[in-house]
């Protein structure tokens, strides 16, 4: 027998969602592990803002585990999706990834009171060693206070080979918070706090470096944007000879199609250049061979 949850009984989906997991009888953990045990990590306290209305699950990870919601409680398919009506507006890059893996890690920094920011400009110099391992990526970001009071910027990095994690070596105007690894997977989730929060229309730019674990060689470096960015730069640093050849790519999400774009070339320094303008949400990459 299915519980009744839809339009005519609720105005909201924190109403229908707060109802069905008082009838369900079950615990906001028990909740939780059952969706794990489907595939859907949500953490406790995300649950817990959905069904007070403090934060709306949004992107394609949090509208699946909606519906893996539904089912836990034993509700009709969409009773609870259909509540959300249509996404709204996104000005900012999306903070929850789609990766199952990288979610309970990123839900350790939950907090509602956040504030939100968009994402500028974003510069990257990843460099290659000698023997054509990865060496390191060191960024700088410029950020614009959306919503709130912005404190900070969260940065996830995923490594190559499972069973290392990549450290945070060095920052600049800010400072290291939390840092949250999981070597088995290869996902590091590192919390730079500003040097001041930011109010909407305020403007703060921070730059950061990754140090890689001794790894396999390398043959491409990419960058996901899960919203607009006005500019990004990405260089590719060859410390030792530089490879026979260098292309830039693109595609439209982590598991699309690869389409080649230009090649580039690598200048005295070793260093190829690919700078892109007005980027909607994407995958950008360099892919080399030697």
């Amino acid at each position: 027998m299915s519980q009744e949850v839809g339009r005519d009984r609720f105005a909201s989906f924190a109403e229908a969602l707060d109802a069905a997991i008082t009838a369900s009888g079950l615990t906001l953990d028990r909740v939780r592990h059952r969706l794990a045990e489907q595939g859907a990590e949500v953490g406790i306290a995300t649950l817990s803002y959905w069904r007070r209305a403090r934060r709306r699950p949004e992107g394609p990870e949090s509208l699946r585990a909606v519906q893996v919601l539904e089912r836990v409680l034993g509700l009709p398919p969409s009773s609870l999706v259909v509540l959300l009506g249509a996404p709204r507006p996104r000005g900012r890059w999306v903070t929850r990834p789609e990766s199952p893996h990288i979610a309970p890690l990123v839900a350790e920094f939950d907090d509602p009171d956040e504030g939100r920011c968009v994402l500028m400009s974003a510069h990257d110099v990843f460099t290659v060693r000698a023997d054509r391992t990865e060496r390191g990526v060191r960024s700088r970001a410029v950020l614009r206070g959306l919503t709130g009071l912005v404190h900070r910027y969260l940065v996830r990095y995923q490594a190559d080979e499972p069973g290392t994690a990549p450290e945070l070596d060095a920052v600049e105007f800010c400072r290291v918070g939390r840092t949250v690894l999981d070597a088995a997977s290869g996902l590091m989730v590192a919390e730079l706090l500003l040097d001041r929060p930011l109010k909407p229309g305020e403007h703060a730019m921070i730059e950061y470096a990754l140090c890689a674990p001794p790894g396999p060689p390398v043959e491409f470096y990419s960058r996901r944007f899960r919203g607009p960015v006005g500019e990004y730069a990405q260089l590719v640093r060859f410390e030792g000879d530089p490879p026979a050849g260098v292309h830039a790519f693109r595609k439209d999400g982590p598991d699309a199609p690869e389409h080649t774009a230009e090649p580039l070339h690598v200048g005295p320094s070793g260093t190829s250049a690919l700078i892109v303008h007005d980027l909607k949400p994407c995958v950008v990459g360099t892919r080399w061979h030697w």
